[in-house]
């Protein structure tokens, strides 16, 4: 479904287009590229001063006015910092402004599984191609951006089963187990699970407003996600594995996604209690 993209001012036109080629020709995913675009762009036009004019005072000030959740701040502070360093690299200035740009003080976020009550609700209301999307992510783990995605191609058979491949951040490759209905579904699409209206698939804020809709104020597509880790590692004791099958390089990113089970934290209590 594609979106009407809006152009940054004449004047930061040439300087944006060549710094996103020099990010595809660094190997960055479309939807890492799209989204320095999308943020650049707001920078930019927000910007009453051409790239070669706005100072680290004009950065800080603008970046002070904004009302952002942290990990959108982070966001756009390390476009800025990508943008001008490449600005400065390539003698188009002779300085990088955004170096003075103060670090995101960023909380570290705790695990949210969305509980499944909540999934079973919005299974019985959603239509047979949300069913599919939030299974993808309750189920699967999946990503909004990867159930966009998804195509009938992906699917394989493994020693046990079917298995999706799955293209997540950096054009990193991972592969999931599927149900057997969720891998006939998508088997029998024959080409995109979810196709866009003028061809292509979907993007990935069509996935998360059809998921958000079907769940409760504050829980989204990212809880199932959540909801997913935590399950699985209950049931193998394995950061790891889990890891491996979100598609983190870090294990200390999956700690963030694993809600420590209820039974295990009724085991620790039965543990110290003292005897009568």
């Amino acid at each position: 479904m594609g979106m009407k993209r809006t152009p940054p001012p004449a004047s930061w036109a040439e300087d944006i287009n060549d710094w996103l080629e020099s990010l595809k020709a660094a190997g960055l995913s479309d939807e890492t590229v799209r989204c320095r675009r999308c943020k650049m762009t707001k920078a930019a036009r927000d910007q009453a001063k051409t790239p070669l004019e706005v100072t680290a005072e004009d950065m800080v000030h603008w970046m002070a006015a904004q009302k952002w959740k942290p990990e959108s701040r982070k966001g756009y502070r390390n476009t800025l910092s990508s943008f001008y360093g490449w600005m400065h690299a390539t003698g188009r200035r002779g300085d990088d402004p955004s170096e003075e740009l103060p670090k995101i003080k960023r909380p570290k976020p705790k695990p949210r599984p969305c509980p499944d009550k909540y999934i079973i609700a919005a299974l019985h209301k959603a239509t047979e191609r949300e069913r599919v999307m939030v299974r993808l992510a309750a189920e699967c783990g999946l990503r909004r951006g990867e159930i966009a995605k998804v195509h009938s191609r992906d699917v394989m058979d493994d020693l046990l089963g079917k298995s999706l491949i799955i293209t997540g951040k950096g054009d990193k490759q991972r592969i999931v187990p599927l149900p057997d209905d969720l891998a006939d579904y998508i088997e029998h699409c024959g080409g995109w699970l979810l196709p866009g209206r003028w061809g292509g698939h979907v993007e990935q804020s069509y996935v998360n407003r059809h998921i958000s809709k079907l769940l409760p104020a504050g829980w989204g597509c990212h809880s199932l996600r959540h909801r997913y880790a935590t399950k699985t590692y209950e049931q193998t004791h394995d950061l790891f594995l889990v890891a491996r099958l979100l598609g983190h390089a870090s294990v200390e990113t999956t700690q963030i996604y694993v809600a420590m089970p209820d039974s295990r934290l009724r085991e620790a209590l039965d543990a110290v209690i003292l005897g009568a």
